[in-house]
């Protein structure tokens, strides 16, 4: 039983660090969503506009795993301009 207790806490812990930041494609102008995702997560243009053009061409693209406090904060500043996210 202490087994099976220890091995669910550790499959908690294990999804709680591993929640990813999904950025949807959306109407947005390109420019915006760049420097949105410069002013959420520090990355460098080069790293936002591979972000931003997976998620034009594939509908959805990873910003960042995590831990969800982290990703909430970015999470809070892409939607700051209506961009379509969500934390899985």
């Amino acid at each position: 039983m202490l087994t099976s207790t220890i091995q669910k806490e550790s499959h908690n812990l294990t999804s709680v660090l591993s929640a990813k930041l999904i950025l949807f494609n959306s109407g947005h102008i390109w420019d915006e969503v760049i420097h949105q995702l410069r002013k959420a997560t520090g990355y460098d243009i080069v790293h936002c506009e591979q972000i931003a053009m997976i998620a034009h061409t594939k509908g959805k693209a990873v910003v960042k795993s995590g831990d969800i406090e982290e990703l909430d904060i970015i999470n809070n500043v892409l939607r700051e301009i209506k961009l379509i996210t969500s934390i899985e």
